[in-house]
This record gives C-alpha cells, structure tokens and sequence, in this order.
C-alpha cells in the first residue's frame, strides 16, 4: 500500500500538570459549569474517599502516565481501584450520558478504569486520551490512603507547533483565534488527519479537506496529506466511491453507506494537493478515481427534476439540501476541469455536464427574492451559500444573496463550524473581504470566549447545548473542521 510509504513516528512531549480544581454549577457559564482553582499541584497528592480533579493547564492529545505508592502506617492490603474520567470541558465532569440508539455509543465517553494490586505501581493507561482534566475517584472499600507520586501525559502529534510561523496580525483577537485554531490541527494530526482525538479518530474526507487547507498554510505535513488521501484510493466502497471515512486500524477500514458530497472532495483533495505541491505524478496516479466519483454523480443526476439522487451530509441537521448538493457538484466540477487541464486531460464532456448542473442550480434562484428556495419552499442558510458558490450566478449577485441572508437571517442556519467554512469562502469570493473578517472575530471569538481551548465539533451562539447527539457532553472539543480560520486569515489577509 502506498499509504504506508508515508507513515511517520509520531512526536513525544511530556507534560505535567499544574493545578488541582473543582466543577462547580454557573449558570452565567459556558454550559452552566465553570473550573474552580483550588490549589497548584504538590506531590505527593493523597487519594482517598474524595475524588481529585487535575488540570493540565491546556488540551493535549496523549497517554495518561502515574506512579502510585502507599503509606507505612498503613501498608496497601487489598486492590486499589480507580476510576478516571477525562474532559476536554467541564461539563464532561459534570454530566453521564444516557445510552441512546438515536445517538453515538457512549463507549465513546472518555472513562477509564485501573485496578492496583500491590504498591507502588508505575503504569500507564493503554487508550489514548483527548483532554484537559482528570478526575481520579477510587471506587474500593477505600481502607487506605494512596500516594499518587507522579502523574503526566506521553502528549502525541505528527506535528511541532513551535515550527509554524506566529501570524503577525495588528488585531490581538485574530492573532488568538489563529492560535487556537493551529492548536486545534496539531492536536488532529497522527497517524492520520483525525476528524477530533475525543472520539471518532478517523480520517473523514471532508475534515481532511480542510484540515489540508489549513496545513498548507502552517505544518506543510505534505508526507501526511499524501498518505490521507492514498487511503481513501486504497479502501473504496464496492461501486467505487470514495468512502467517507476509513478507519485506519480496523480492517475492512470503510463501510459501505456514502454521501456523495465527501465522495467528491476526493476531487478537491486531489487538485489542492497538485495546487500547493507541483505533485503532477501524484495526481496522475489518482485521476481515474477522481473521475469516476464524478461519473457516478452524474449516473444519479436527474436533469429534467434538477435534482441528485443520492445522499449528501452538508452540514448537521434536517433541511431541504436540493440546492446545496446541486451546488456542490457544480463546485466540484470547476475543480476537476482545471484538475484535467493542468494534467492535458480532455475536459469537453464536463463542460457540457457543468453547464446542466448550473442550469439546474438557477431553477431555484429568484431574482426578484435575490434568495435560493428549495423545493418545498424553504430557505436555508445552506443554500444561499452554496448557491453562492456554484457559479451559476455571477459574484455581483452572490454578494446580493449574502447581504439578503444576512439581514433576513433565515431560521435553518449552519449548525457546524464545518459549514461556516463555506460562508467565509462565499464571503471571500464574491469581494467581501471585511464581512468574512468580521464574522470571523464574531463566531471563533465567541468560541474563545465560551472557554474552549481548541475548536470545537459543533457551536452556535446563544445555544450552549447544541448537539447532533443526545447529551452535549458527547460532543468533541477538538475538531479539525473547525479549524480554517487559519487558513483564510493567512492566506488573504
């Protein structure tokens, strides 16, 4: 497998912690908890009936370390067992999820659970962990006390961060969300570009998209991107498609259910990667998988109903993504026509295929509305910004749909930073350079201010609970997609 040529061992770096703390309720936090400093950390800490609380100070990516002993007045005499539950946030000590089967596995809660027999004891917690806090609870008879003479994380990335260039931005809000958002992808790159290190730690194709973008601009991991994008070649569904994650570790590595968007970001990530690299012999190689996700596309595109029959993710949530996944492959398809004319590839069939799409794309378009409207009637802001981006209208008129949705505010917005990616690149393209800025320091600035360390899975202003699963407490703290603000800002400004 070519994929294995660009494995790399990762970096190590140990951290201590630096304080121990209390969750406390707040009802004017994030949430409705906040972090309560009790004292800096002191060894040897005693661990008895009350539960211990460590701060690392930041989020990191790594391996829970500890070194336990007893107490000559009272010798250790049976198991000593102990409970550890990790956070990114406070609220993941706070609350237990309830299993749900319209929800992820609770498997997925960041518990673990250790049993000593004999001290002292020097070991370390074989799951990797996402977090910032530990809480250390004994769940034994608790007879006796023990010692805990040392605890530090085996912190993991591909990447060194003191390696990116500190972006000089005159605006001391920019510069902290272009930290965190660097943060944020250097906690994501391992073995590959993980959607979050909390939970799912797969190689999904539309965070690699952006997580690559953003890499371009900082890392330039380009071995690691290269690696990504040869396993999502290698482990195919059975027609063919590009799957929308593989699971590196865990053969058959892809499932066979697809959305056809991620499928098409293959193309993306093929002709971005030629874009930044000069790798022509790299997209050759690809180009036949490349064009049979847009051949596919076009075996379920209905030209008489305007629609594409076939799944699309989009962003979280339930609305009407007729326009958007029209849109999408119009978008896509730009990409391959200028992919196959830098590889003196013939483009004349998806000139024509580009053509009905966008037509398709305009059978929704309202001039006199200056908006997008689904076939049901609905207006999103998903398909404002994706109409936006199809270039079935021209950048004038793009900025008309822009400024109309944000002053209307249509009630199904993006509930993704995901998805508020692509409304920062349709601000971008249509010349709106200020309004992309400003909605910059609006979302991700909000982010900073709720708390987060990283960038978080899913966030919207004025709803701390906002979840696609059944308890936020599932959600990632820490997810690549999140992260592309990095990219715009250093790109363009």
């Amino acid at each position: 497998m070519k994929s294995e040529l660009y494995k790399r061992e990762l970096l190590h770096k140990k951290i201590s912690p630096v304080s121990i703390v209390d969750v406390v309720k707040d009802n004017n936090s994030f949430q409705g908890y906040k972090i309560l400093k009790l004292n800096d950390i002191q060894f040897p800490l005693k661990l008895e009936k009350e539960s211990i609380i460590i701060d690392f100070g930041d989020h990191y990516t790594g391996y829970l370390n500890i070194e336990m002993s007893g107490l000559d007045i009272r010798i250790p005499d049976s198991p000593t067992n102990i409970e550890f539950y990790f956070a990114e946030m406070p609220i993941e000590l706070a609350e237990i999820p309830e299993d749900s089967p319209k929800s992820i596995s609770i498997g997925w809660m960041q518990k673990d659970f250790k049993s000593v027999v004999f001290m002292p004891h020097k070991t370390s917690l074989e799951r990797r962990y996402s977090f910032r806090y530990v809480k250390l609870t004994r769940v034994d008879s608790v007879r006796f006390p023990v010692l805990i003479d040392s605890i530090y994380v085996d912190a993991v990335s591909a990447v060194d961060i003191n390696k990116v260039k500190k972006a000089e931005f005159v605006d001391k809000k920019l510069r902290l969300i272009d930290e965190i958002c660097v943060k944020t992808l250097k906690e994501c790159e391992q073995d590959v570009f993980e959607d979050g290190p909390k939970r799912d730690r797969r190689l999904w194709i539309g965070d690699l998209r952006l997580q690559a973008l953003v890499d371009y601009e900082t890392f330039e991991n380009f071995d690691l991107i290269k690696r990504c994008i040869y396993l999502f070649a290698e482990h195919r569904c059975n027609n063919g498609l590009v799957a929308p994650c593989v699971f590196p570790d865990t053969p058959p590595y892809v499932s066979q259910w697809y959305y056809l968007d991620y499928s098409l970001w293959f193309i993306s990530c093929v002709y971005e990667y030629l874009i930044n690299t000069g790798d022509k012999a790299f997209a050759e190689q690809l180009y036949d998988v490349a064009l049979q996700q847009i051949e596919f596309a076009d075996s379920v595109f209905d030209r008489q109903k305007g629609i594409i029959d076939a799944p699309f993710f989009i962003d979280h949530g339930q609305f009407d993504k007729t326009v958007s996944s029209l849109s999408l492959f119009a978008y896509v398809i730009y990409q391959f026509i200028d992919l196959s004319k830098l590889l003196d590839k013939p483009t004349e069939c998806f000139e024509k295929l580009i053509s009905d799409v966008r037509l398709a794309v305009l059978k929704y378009y309202s001039r006199e509305e200056k908006l997008f409207i689904s076939p049901n009637g609905e207006v999103s802001w998903h398909s404002q910004i994706w109409g936006s981006l199809s270039g079935a209208i021209s950048l004038c008129e793009s900025k008309d749909v822009l400024s109309k949705t944000s002053k209307d505010n249509p009630s199904i917005r993006c509930s993704s930073p995901y998805m508020n990616h692509f409304y920062l690149e349709s601000l971008f393209n249509c010349g709106m350079r200020n309004e992309a800025v400003d909605f910059i320091k609006y979302y991700w600035g909000a982010i900073i201010d709720a708390g987060f360390d990283c960038c978080p899975e899913c966030f919207e202003i004025g709803n701390d609970r906002l979840t696609p699963y059944s308890n936020a407490s599932l959600n990632s703290a820490c997810h690549a997609w999140s992260c592309t603000p990095s990219y715009w800002l250093r790109k363009y400004l």
